[in-house]
């Protein structure tokens, strides 16, 4: 695997993590706009009122999607792991029976005890009778784990595709005039007028002004939209090409199936088994990333 094409920065890593926070912040903030139209109110002005927009209800479901991102890819990458080592093994095992045999013993004539996987505790769908049995069986679990890496993906691409919905509502409601009779200050100038209602971010401002404050937290967050679009862009082409390396290692061992020698076995393995040990490299790559 050419690991520079798919490198991942320790800036980008920030980027997920400090998106995480701001969903998790939007509840509180978005609650404390109702406290900015009554003390405007109190003050004097014509109530404001923000219409409530839906595109804000999955932001603490999203928040919560990346916070377990880490340790699902680490479930997936310890699954990889396992089931590459299957198959290492199934390779090493084919070799030693050729060894024994010859290169054109008939695969129907092989003892599928002979293979460790038989003795496996677990079945994707039921116990082998046969060699052909015991490769559908590796097949299978490449498949299930094709399918986890996909459910990644899927993740990561529901978190930027509603990203834009919600870059939209966060933004009118910063800008939304705070009263009904004048067009400033607006509600993100008035949220950090009082420190029970400005927003938590972990950002070092130039100034306790709060239209200063204000002006800077919005371009941060505009900033941190934009780094979450390109790094959940790499991820999600990332796990795509990971999955076509699964797949392929899959089609390679339905194809495995079919073979009626040994040796024809020992010539399909070794080259499924380089396609497995790149992607098992390419999951140990993001996972790494991942854990910094």
């Amino acid at each position: 695997m050419n690991t520079l094409a798919y490198e991942f920065s320790i800036a980008q890593r920030r980027v997920l993590d400090r998106y995480t926070c701001f969903l998790s912040s939007l509840y509180t903030t978005f609650n404390n706009i109702p406290l900015v139209f009554e003390r405007r109110r109190a003050s004097g002005h014509r109530l404001a009122v923000l219409a409530s927009d839906s595109r804000l209800n999955n932001a603490s479901f999203n928040a919560r999607y990346l916070r377990e991102f880490w340790q699902r890819t680490e479930d997936a990458r310890r699954l990889c792991s396992t089931y590459v080592a299957d198959l290492s093994l199934f390779t090493a095992e084919t070799r030693d029976i050729i060894k024994n045999t010859s290169r054109n013993e008939p695969l129907s004539q092989v003892d599928f005890k002979l293979y460790g996987l038989s003795r496996s505790p677990t079945w994707q769908l039921f116990p082998p009778n046969d060699v052909p049995d015991l490769i559908h069986e590796l097949a299978l679990r490449f498949s299930s784990l094709r399918a986890d890496i996909r459910q990644l993906k899927y993740t990561i691409a529901e978190v930027h595709d509603e990203s834009f919905g919600l870059k939209s509502v966060f933004v009118r409601a910063m800008d939304h005039r705070s009263c009904q009779c004048h067009t400033q200050p607006t509600v993100a100038e008035e949220l950090f007028r009082e420190a029970r209602t400005a927003p938590v971010w972990d950002l070092a401002y130039s100034s306790a002004e709060p239209h200063v404050r204000a002006t800077e937290y919005k371009a941060d967050i505009a900033t941190l939209f934009n780094g979450l679009a390109s790094a959940s862009s790499q991820i999600s082409v990332f796990l795509e090409e990971t999955i076509l390396r699964i797949d392929t290692v899959f089609q390679a061992l339905l194809k495995a199936e079919r073979v009626s020698k040994v040796g024809e076995l020992n010539f399909q393995l070794t080259a499924t088994k380089e396609g497995a040990e790149e992607f098992m490299a390419m999951i140990n790559h993001l996972e790494t990333w991942l854990r910094k």
